[in-house]
């Protein structure tokens, strides 16, 4: 049985196998490691890969999109629709550029680059 105050513990001491310290050696030597190169190629590679997914999906996400805001057009003033994008692009790319929604710069070359979101009137 183990109590506060049993022999060799002490009030407020802990046993010895949780106050030991843990010693992980870890191998050196360049066998199966990847140099820098290596896994700046495949980083690039899994990036590129990711980018074209996405671009697969971008096109369907879009129309659906555009769909859901047919009822949205028209409006007057401040309230009119101008451009309709898909959520994951819109995050990517304030993701990318924090505030670029905001610049008029980049909205317009987003819809010159984009046409398919802007809405015409």
């Amino acid at each position: 049985m183990c109590s506060s105050k049993g022999a060799g513990l002490g009030v407020g001491r802990l046993p010895f196998f949780i106050r030991m310290s843990l010693n992980i050696i870890i191998r050196g030597g360049k066998k199966g490691r990847s140099s820098q190169d290596e896994i700046a190629y495949y980083l690039r590679k899994a990036n590129e890969q990711a980018a074209v997914r996405e671009k697969a999906g971008y096109t369907k996400r879009q129309e659906q999109v555009r769909q859901a805001a047919k009822s949205l057009e028209g409006g007057k003033g401040n309230f009119r629709l101008k451009r309709v994008t898909d959520m994951t692009t819109y995050l990517r790319h304030e993701q990318q550029n924090p505030g670029c929604w905001a610049d008029k710069g980049f909205t317009k070359d987003f819809e010159k680059a984009n046409p398919e979101t802007v809405v015409k009137h």
